[in-house]
């Protein structure tokens, strides 16, 4: 893809850029774009402090701070968009946070092309001596530049919702996943079986981090053409040949996660999405996953040899951990979007006990991709049905520290 390269002409004409640079109307938001020269790097949005809290300076010393972070920055312009008037006090509102984020960026070196506020009743700049109290006209930031450039969300927790299956389609997935419990313990014996079966029998989900039975043996593949649509079946006493076939392709876990990133997002086979469900909701198989699509089908291979000789007592590879918290070599963007439509289709069509997995691997892609407001939402829908879910809790801790991936701040592959 080639980027569209716009010149602003002057600070209006720079505002009306900023919402198509992100992709939504920022909200109650700061927004910082760091520059090379004249060329703008990126724009990082950060959650706009209380007016007059002690939190002003802190959080103009870290916004600061990672725009240092970027080798080639050497300025940085700020917005502040928020909900308050011009015309509460006759003049331009969070004039505190503007002196903070001036005094920071002077102590670092950096040099302040402007900053600027997108106020309820007007716009204006921090360095602008001519600006009006009562600030000037928003529509002097309507969009005026070229076609094709696609409009902008209503604002940053935009798309963050999930995709809304039929309850047919729900069902069909749901009963896949009964069926594939069912396979995976007469073939693997009944301690491996799929999560949903223990908790119903148990009455409670499985604990993140139990791994007894996630990695048990696959026999070869089952002889035989799989049945229709029709077989996902409420007999209780039969194994669906589907669901058999489907558990074989487990003899091949990164071949599997590897095919998933070529399936149709919006509607994959019901045992496709119920063989997602199944290994998003174990720990142990999601991790791999989570090494995979942020990496190669290489790094999928040596994360599965590396997470069966964890369970023997080995240590687990830090170049492998180190992933999860943003580290290593940039992720294939496209790879990462792929992975992020699937899960979170999977979160959509998943039974309740089941959703905290494919949810908290949708919060990981989303802040692997720099959406943590999205990240947090998912998180956040993966607590309120397990509270202590492990990697929604790292991903909730990332985004509450305003933590980002250590390849956020270097060019990433498209």
């Amino acid at each position: 893809m080639t980027p569209t390269v716009v010149k602003a002409a002057d600070a209006a004409q720079f505002l009306s850029f900023v919402p198509r640079m992100l992709g939504y109307h920022p909200a109650q938001s700061l927004v910082v774009i760091p520059f090379a020269g004249a060329r703008s790097l990126g724009a990082m949005r950060f959650d706009l402090p209380e007016a007059g809290s002690e939190s002003t300076d802190r959080v103009a010393a870290t916004v600061t701070g990672m725009a240092c972070r970027l080798a080639e920055a050497d300025a940085v312009a700020a917005i502040a968009y928020t909900d308050e008037r011009f015309q509460d006090e006759g003049r331009m509102p969070r004039r505190d946070l503007f002196a903070a984020l001036e005094g920071r960026a002077d102590a670092c070196g950096l040099r302040v092309t402007d900053l600027l506020c997108v106020a309820a009743d007007g716009w204006g700049s921090f360095r602008d001596r001519d600006c009006p109290g009562e600030g000037r006209p928003l529509g002097e930031l309507d969009w005026a530049g070229p076609g094709g450039v696609p409009e902008p969300a209503e604002h940053q927790g935009s798309g963050s919702e999930l995709p809304a299956p039929s309850a047919e389609e729900r069902d069909r997935v749901a009963k896949a996943v009964g069926s594939l419990g069912r396979a995976v313990a007469v073939l693997c014996g009944p301690d491996a079986g799929d999560p949903a079966d223990a908790a119903s029998a148990a009455g409670d989900a499985p604990e993140e981090g139990e791994v007894a039975g996630d990695l048990g043996p696959v026999p070869a593949s089952v002889s035989g053409e799989p049945e229709d649509e029709a077989s996902v079946t409420d007999a209780p006493d039969r194994v669906d040949p589907r669901a058999l076939a489907t558990v074989c392709r487990f003899d091949d876990l990164p071949g599997f996660f590897e095919d998933v990133l070529t399936w149709p997002p919006t509607d994959p086979d019901p045992y496709d999405a119920a063989a997602l469900v199944w290994c998003l909701a174990r720990p142990s198989l999601r991790d791999v996953a989570l090494v995979q699509w942020s990496g190669t089908v290489i790094d999928g291979d040596e994360a599965f040899e590396a997470q069966l000789r964890w369970e023997s007592g080995e240590e687990y590879p830090a170049h492998l951990a180190m992933r999860m918290w943003g580290e290593g070599d940039p992720p294939e963007i496209a790879r990462l979007e792929a992975a992020l439509a699937l899960a979170r289709h999977a979160a959509a069509v998943a039974p309740r006990e089941l959703r905290p997995g494919p949810l908290a691997m949708c919060a990981w892609l989303s802040w692997a991709l720099g959406r943590s407001t999205h990240a947090g939402a998912y998180a956040e829908l993966a607590c309120e049905i397990e509270p202590e879910h492990g990697l929604s809790q790292i991903v909730l801790s990332f985004v509450q520290a305003g933590h980002l991936p250590d390849w956020a701040f270097r060019r990433a592959a498209r």
